[in-house]
This record gives structure tokens, sequence and C-alpha cells, in this order.
């Protein structure tokens, strides 16, 4: 086999990321430029990022040009889209789907002949139809199992109206037939935990071709959070105790976390430390947050955040109260890596290596999240304890020296099963 070509496609390019699954692709592009050629392709049309490839070794770093995948999306897209209950196969992600993308992503796969195409999750699973007309093998992969996600989310859905009706009913049933789909016409699937190799076994059977490839982080990027080298972000107390929640604010299991904490937990914990701030950092908040941020001075809610290190290091805590998801939670391994202690969920844990009073502290409950966050400024041997494990952890099974490794094993075990030696 000559040097290895690779296509990644993506609903936007990954860099700087600026969410978790922007963190996984460019991990994944980062991994896979280690051991050979790299191209990749985002549906964003208007992708700022599009300008100037990252990095070196980059072969092609590109947006489509339809102006229908702008984000945010026209109205008149958005309408349409809308349409999709009303199609026996439709789904949600119709909406990331345009035969100019597709045209496209064919006239690469023309010009640039890779053997390898990586798919950025079951959202973009139409456009695999293209990927088979060229002689490539094309990798699947998953960042959560969207057909348990969706089912666990349906799940604490309420009420009649339509929407509702139709998270309940149909998006988990349509998400289970095109993830199906999508995992049956891949020739290798790439989840991001056991627990999530797993899930797939449940709901479709033995996959072929399955490999975990944990999320993973360029673990060196941080030291300077963990060493607070970074000016306090503005209306940051200086006084040290902050709590931090990182998320990407338009996904609904974010949505409730940041619910729980402001109307749960921030007004046990003002109770007990008066001058201690919630900050809730990232992308997209919901107008629930920033109405409750107007109200109390001490919740800060940002938006469109480029960079979390400074954030995360002017925190004391970053706390993870997510109770709906999958995949693993980068905003752990970046907590870690920061050398900030953790209070979560064990469903916001689900999926990482860690043990409870050793890496992270485990809470449920409101009154569970407040006593751990206030052992963390009471007991401060415990929170450098807890930072220096995290620390040694995401370094030791999730740094991308780490995740390369088992990128070039997945890799190699498919070009050179059996059945593909004709790609070699």
């Amino acid at each position: 086999m000559g040097l290895l070509r690779t296509l990644v496609i993506v609903t936007s390019l990954p860099y700087p990321p600026l969410a978790g699954e922007e963190l996984r692709n460019w991990q994944n592009v980062y991994g896979l430029s280690s051991i050979g050629q790299v191209g990749v392709f985002g549906l964003c049309s208007n992708d700022p990022r599009s300008e100037k490839p990252p990095r070196d070794g980059l072969i092609l770093w590109r947006s489509s040009s339809d102006v229908n995948l702008a984000y945010p999306q026209p109205k008149q897209v958005l309408a349409v889209a809308r349409s999709w209950p009303l199609h026996p196969f439709g789904h949600p992600s119709d909406v990331f789907y345009s035969d100019i993308a597709a045209s496209e992503i064919a006239q690469v796969m023309a010009d640039f002949q890779p053997q390898l195409v990586i798919v950025e999750s079951v959202w973009l699973y139409r456009y695999i139809d293209v990927l088979k007309k060229f002689n490539c093998r094309i990798v699947l992969d998953c960042h959560n199992v969207d057909g348990a996600l969706f089912q666990e989310i349906a799940d604490t859905i309420s009420g009649d109206d339509l929407p509702a009706r139709l998270h309940r009913k149909l998006v988990p049933s349509r998400t289970k037939l095109i993830e199906q789909k999508a995992i049956q016409a891949a020739d290798e699937i790439w989840v991001c935990s056991d627990d999530d190799a797993r899930l797939v076994k449940d709901l479709y059977g033995q996959s072929r071709h399955m490999h975990v490839i944990p999320n993973g982080i360029d673990v060196a990027s941080y030291e300077v959070a963990c060493r607070q080298h970074y000016d306090r972000p503005e209306r940051v107390s200086p006084g040290g105790r902050v709590v931090i929640f990182p998320a990407h604010f338009g996904s609904h299991p974010n949505a409730i976390a940041a619910r729980f904490l402001v109307q749960e937990f921030f007004p046990l914990l003002t109770a007990i430390f008066p001058d201690c701030q919630l900050l809730l950092a990232g992308h997209r908040p919901t107008s629930e947050m920033i109405a409750a941020a107007k109200v109390e001075p001490r919740i800060l809610v940002t938006a469109g955040v480029p960079d979390m290190r400074p954030y995360l290091a002017a925190s004391s805590c970053v706390i993870v109260p997510l109770f709906q998801g999958g995949g693993t939670r980068f905003k752990i391994l970046e907590a870690f890596a920061a050398g900030v202690p953790v209070v979560s969920t064990a469903k916001g844990a689900e999926g990482l290596a860690i043990e409870d009073g050793k890496h992270l502290l485990l809470a449920e409950t409101a009154n569970e999240f407040m006593n751990a966050v206030n052992r963390l400024w009471v007991e401060e041997d415990l929170g450098r304890r807890l930072a220096a494990n995290g620390l040694q952890l995401v370094t030791e099974s999730y740094s991308f020296p780490v995740i390369n490794q088992k990128i070039g094993h997945a890799v190699h075990a498919l070009l050179l099963s059996p059945d593909d030696r004709k790609m070699t």
C-alpha cells in the first residue's frame, strides 16, 4: 500500500474546535495526518475557518459552496427540512444533506482518490451512497449511539404538542432506522467507549470491524491553563470560588443540565458561599439561561467562547450534571488536562476509566453536588489530589499520542483485513 490518503467529511471544519464534536473530529484529523495524507471537507458553507488550513500537510481544507448549508441555515431550508415526518425515511438529519454538496464530495473523491473516508456520525449518513461509488473504505465515526440517546431524551419529554409527540414517537424510531442502515453500509465503525460498543451490539447486532477510539485531547496545550497563565476573563471573580459548566447549550442534555444548576444547585451553594459564581461558558445559551443571569448577577453566561482554557484556569471546580447523553465528555478531559477538579453525575462520567474519590467526585442530586463542591473548597488537599490524578489519567489514556496509536491500529486492521487486501 502506498501513502494512505484519507478524506474526513464533517458538518463544519474542526479547527479551532468550538464544541465536543469538533474536538473529536480534530483528534481524528490529527491522528490520521500522522499516518498519511488527509483532506477535510466541511458542509457549512460560511465557515470562516475555511480560509486557512490549521497545519502543514493537509491536502484539502474546504467547505461546501451551497448557501443552503450556511449556519444559521436559511428559513426556507429549515421549513423544507421540517417536513421530514411526512417521508417514510425522513429524519432531522436531512437538514445536512444537499445535492450540491454531494456533487462536490464526488468531485473531491475523483480528484483526491482517497483509500479511506471518515464520515462524521450518523447525521451525515446520506453521503455514504455517494462514497459507495468509489474504490474506498468507509468509516462511520459514531460520536454517540444516537438511537439510544434519542430514546433517553424521548423518555423525559412530556406534553401533547406536535414537537413533543414527534420527539417521543418518531425521532427515536427513525434514528434507529437510519443508524442501522449507516452501520450496515460502513466498512468500519468507530465508537467512543466500550459502553457505546455494547450499545451498538445490543441495538443492531454484531457489526464487523468495530473499534473503540476514545475521545482525546492535546494535553500539552492545556499546560498554560494548568499553570493559570491566563488573564482572568471579564466579570469572573478573583476570589476563587467559581464553578464552571462548559458546554454547547444547543444540545438538549446540556440545556437540561444548565437548568438544574440554575434552579436547584446554585441556590443551595450561594446559601453557604455568598461570594461564589456559576459560570455557564460555551455556545448557544438558552433564553432561560440568559434571563436567569439578568436576575442573578452571580450567574455568568458567556456565548461564542473561542477558547475554553482561560475560563478553566479561572475556575476552582468543573461541574457536569448530565442526566442524558452518550459518548464521553470532552469537558471532563479538558478539566483534567487543565488541573481543575471535577464533580459529575455517573452519566456525565460514563465511558471514562475513572474512580469516584480518586479522579473526581460523583453526585446525582442538588444536595450531593453542593456537598461535593463544599468538600473541594474546604478540603484543599482533596482538590489537589483529584486534579493530580485526573491529569495523570488524561495523559496516560486520553492524550493525542495514545489516540493516534488506536487510530493507526483501526486503520491498519481495516485495510489489511482479508476482505480488503485488494486495497493494498
